[in-house]
């Protein structure tokens, strides 16, 4: 009867440090994980001019300059790795590598990976003449049959430009930039474009400078299909979550963060990082 009692207690004992073992393994933050192995990996994805890749294979953005720091901070080396929009959320969930840079935070996302606090938003603007003679000075005042918008067809700006001002008319352009459709708006033969801001509406603005209006402004995005960008990492990571949202809080309080924006949301670095 002892023999049985003894063995029950091992057995016991044994179970109950066979399940603890796999939660202390899961327990392991991704932050830990870097430092052991003194490597910071970062998914090398491309937006531009957040991250983006020279010819040579090296990488310049503005979170490449984050992303250095964070190295720094950490005591590591960096390492972006080359990656595809389509695989860079999968990469986290396979250890491939540690951060998503430069990505938009979505519902759908967030079932898979967390995310940082959002440190820049890259959303929508409405951007006219400033002597046009329709009164286009709200976003409420697009929205009029007489309002021409010059779009792709089929895009992003398209989807924008029906959701903010749903009763305007669509003049719709095949494979076109942004500065063919300013140019129907300066041409006089469209009302209004549709700009991602900061990227676009900066160059925008120092090509024509205060003859244009943005709406709602440069830097205010509209709420409509606005990118509020982020860092992703492993769900459920909570000390990688900690470390991640205290540098980001650290970097905007020092004014780090404002200075590299300005320095990379420029006319000339937006067009040198195409």
């Amino acid at each position: 009867m002892m023999m049985m009692k003894t063995t029950f207690i091992a057995g016991a004992a044994a179970f109950l440090l066979a399940a603890a073992l796999p939660s202390t393994v899961a327990a392991q933050s991704v932050l830990d994980d870097i430092k052991q192995r003194g490597e910071l990996r970062v998914a090398g994805v491309l937006y531009r001019p957040l991250i983006s890749p020279r010819p040579s294979g090296e990488y310049v953005g503005l979170d490449v300059e984050i992303m250095k720091r964070m190295a720094t901070d950490l005591k590591v080396k960096l390492n972006i790795i080359n990656s595809e929009w389509a695989t860079a959320v999968a990469g986290i969930e396979t250890k491939k590598w540690d951060i998503v840079p430069a990505i938009c935070i979505t519902d759908k996302r967030k079932e898979v990976v967390d995310f940082s606090e959002s440190y820049i938003t890259i959303g929508a603007t409405l951007v006219t003449l400033a002597s046009n003679p329709k009164g286009l000075t709200s976003v409420e005042s697009f929205n009029r049959p007489e309002v021409i918008f010059a779009v792709p067809s089929g895009s992003w700006s398209e989807s924008v430009a029906k959701e903010a001002a749903p009763k305007a008319t669509l003049k719709g352009f095949g494979q076109s930039t942004s500065a063919d459709l300013i140019q129907e708006v300066v041409a006089g033969r469209a009302d209004a474009v549709v700009l991602d801001t900061p990227i676009q509406t900066t160059v925008a603005l120092a090509a024509f400078g205060d003859k244009l209006r943005v709406i709602p402004g440069h830097n205010k995005p509209l709420d409509v299909r606005a990118c509020k960008v982020g860092y992703a990492y492993m769900k459920g990571d909570k000390k990688m979550a900690a470390y991640i949202d205290d540098f980001v809080r650290k970097l905007r309080e020092s004014g780090q963060l404002d200075v590299l924006t300005k320095q990379y949301m420029t006319a000339e670095q937006i067009k040198a990082a195409n």
